[in-house]
């Protein structure tokens, strides 16, 4: 499925969309990858913030009320097909800048980004991408897990990326024992000191109570976190890892490090949000789409856009159109890890 694209604007209003426990489709942010409500998770630190957003917890959702300006493309109007939860509730929230700015702080501006020392070639770098829109029942199926996927596969092959070094396992191919698979085909072939390997994954997250998450494949054979932070760290040379889930910084302990990237969608007690105009999630389509192929990312307006740059971007955008959300409140991407960011798509640091 191709992605739904708008033109790029500088000034236009996001229209938030509150619906039930599980939404399908919805013009706006729709609630996705929730399938049940989550226990009150266990404290856990919170993971290093791009500079650009400093809040690192959500406040309680504020009340609704009126409008908000951002680099978005504005969403369409429309009805909000729900699943079993029962009949959506709508709340149309508008934010004015200034409104944001007091949440969030000044919106990222330019800011130097160190760039690595060596780069990998694309002999040398290695991609494995799990996405998963169809579950079957009675587990509900995303928006864009699948779509998120091949969206990214596409973007490393514009950037020069060798299809050949591209793995992309959706839906029914989605097993257990395919991203296991994965991860130990990224290990074999990267390199210390050579290769850049990335490993992505779209869908839902369970929770399994003691601070144990685990990813959700298509046939119920639960990635648990500490077994996929043990088959990541086989894998040499640098790594980014990047999860768009629910309590997606769940999955951080153990892998960031100097070599080793770690971004999530959301913090370890947060949902995360698919936005179905984009046909992505919210995280995605920022970091990938209107970040990094539009170049609204772009700060310095020097038409070569960061890992640093599209992170910050990303990061504050995905508050801002989320910010309002019920009952799950905003997502607050995480980083942490490599502070090597001066690189871009098409030279990833080896």
């Amino acid at each position: 499925m191709s992605r739904h694209r708008r033109p790029p604007s500088r000034a236009v209003r996001v229209t938030a969309v509150v619906a039930g426990l599980v939404v399908l489709a919805g013009a706006g942010v729709a609630v996705a990858q929730v399938v049940r409500k989550p226990p009150a998770p266990a404290p856990a630190p919170a993971l290093a913030q791009p500079p650009a957003a400093p809040v690192q917890q959500p406040p309680p959702p504020p009340s609704p009320a009126p409008s908000i300006a951002t680099p978005l493309p504005a969403p369409a109007r429309a009805s909000v097909p729900t699943g079993a939860a029962g009949a959506a509730a709508r709340t149309t929230t508008h934010r004015s800048a200034d409104q944001l700015a007091a949440a969030l702080g000044a919106p990222p501006g330019p800011q130097v980004d160190a760039r690595p020392a060596r780069t990998a070639a694309p002999a040398d770098r290695f991609a494995f991408l799990v996405g998963i829109t169809r579950y079957p029942a009675p587990t509900h199926p995303t928006v864009a897990g699948a779509q998120d996927a091949r969206a990214i596969a596409a973007a490393l092959r514009r950037a020069g990326w060798r299809p050949g070094n591209i793995r992309v396992v959706t839906d029914e191919q989605a097993t257990g024992r395919a991203v296991l698979d994965g991860v130990a085909w990224l290990a074999a072939k990267s390199r210390a000191g050579r290769t850049f390997s990335f490993f992505h994954y779209s869908g839902h997250v369970r929770q399994l109570g003691g601070g144990t998450e685990a990813l959700w494949p298509v046939d119920r054979s639960f990635v648990y976190d500490k077994d996929l932070a043990r088959a990541l760290q086989g894998v040499k040379g640098r790594l980014w890892v990047d999860i768009a889930g629910c309590e997606a910084a769940s999955f951080a302990p153990g892998l960031p490090g100097p070599q080793v990237l770690f971004t999530g969608s959301s913090n370890v007690d947060e949902k995360s949000y698919e936005y179905a105009p984009w046909h992505s999630s919210v995280w995605s389509g920022l970091l990938f789409d209107v970040g990094t192929a539009r170049r609204e990312a772009d700060a310095d307006r020097d038409r070569r856009v960061t890992m640093g740059e599209a992170l910050r971007f990303a990061t504050y955008y995905a508050q801002a159109i989320t910010l309002n959300q019920k009952p799950y409140g905003r997502q607050t991407p995480q980083s942490a890890g490599d502070p090597v960011r001066g690189w871009t798509l098409a030279d990833p640091p080896a």
